[in-house]
């Protein structure tokens, strides 16, 4: 039901490659898999009692369903359905991570999008320039780090949940007052954005023609269009992305009038499909080409 993972068993065909949809809400009725720590390349995934080795499998793609639903037909009371879905999901990151065989991505890579203030740390140390930023609860604190932004300031989560990005307003600044939980402050960067996709060595940089604050979510939205950016700049990307154990990863950026190249954040579960629709970037197959080199991944 993901328009994505459906677009990549579509390229995967037009290879001549077989593909198993392996759907989280029919594990253990039309799918299981089995493993051993010792030998990771005996294990194997049944479908529908066929028994495909892990050494015959070039690669896995996934997309996790966000709210994901128990098996078709069973009925539970609500703590007994959560404790099935937290189990069920722990059990899939466990293969994921453990896969003998490239994935886009494991779930244990780019765990640092979960903490916004810890990723930016991390951008930072490797080289990247970051906008300015505070992560606090204190009206007091988050005013006075907004009179030294001359070009105003946005807001967003600390987390590593999906959230809408805005300007800093009143009514922030009295949830605050009235004790809400710390979000992160941070100066407002004037210019283009620039979202760079790389898979392994490749990279695919695209203009957001846009005015609004955050494109995912603002009225207007954004085209997209084929962008250039420095070169040592995406093979910084590159590198990062890489030592956070991604296939492919999505770098967010603001790029100033003077060409000044300010990254906000990266996503490890980039949707591409939007990007490469609009401008015949072939991501997709650039991933599919990581599976005929694992040795890399």
């Amino acid at each position: 039901r993901d328009l994505t993972a459906v677009y990549m068993g579509w390229l995967a065909r037009r290879r001549q490659l077989d593909v198993l949809e392996l759907s989280e809400d029919r594990i253990g009725d039309d799918w299981y898999f089995g493993y051993s720590d010792t030998a990771p390349h005996a294990g194997a995934i049944w479908v529908n009692g066929t028994a495909y080795r892990y050494a015959e499998i070039q690669g896995a793609y996934v997309r996790l369903n966000p709210h994901p639903r128990p098996p078709e037909g069973v009925a539970l009371e609500p703590q007994e359905e959560a404790t099935l879905l937290v189990e069920r999901r722990h059990g899939i990151q466990h293969f994921l991570n453990t896969a003998p065989f490239p994935v886009a991505n494991r779930l244990c890579a780019g765990r640092s999008n979960s903490s916004k203030p810890y990723q930016m740390r991390l951008l930072t140390q490797a080289g990247f320039a970051v906008p300015r930023w505070i992560a606090a609860n204190d009206a007091a604190a988050v005013e006075q780090f907004m009179a030294t932004c001359v070009q105003g300031t946005i807001v967003k989560s600390c987390s590593g949940l999906r959230s809408h990005v805005r300007r800093v307003d009143d009514e922030f600044l009295r949830r605050l007052r009235e004790g809400a939980s710390p979000a992160i402050v941070q100066e407002y960067i004037p210019g283009r954005d620039v979202r760079v996709h790389v898979v392994g060595d490749h990279i695919f940089p695209t203009d957001v023609l846009t005015s609004a604050v955050d494109y995912r979510f603002d009225e207007g939205g954004g085209e997209f269009r084929s962008a250039d950016m420095p070169q040592p700049l995406g093979e910084l990307c590159c590198r990062f992305a890489i030592a956070e154990g991604l296939i492919v990863a999505g770098f967010d950026f603001r790029v100033t009038p003077d060409g000044d190249w300010y990254c906000l954040e990266m996503n490890p579960v980039p949707t591409f499909l939007p990007y490469e629709m609009a401008t015949g970037q072939p991501i997709g197959d650039a991933i599919l080409d990581t599976f005929e080199r694992p040795e890399r991944y």
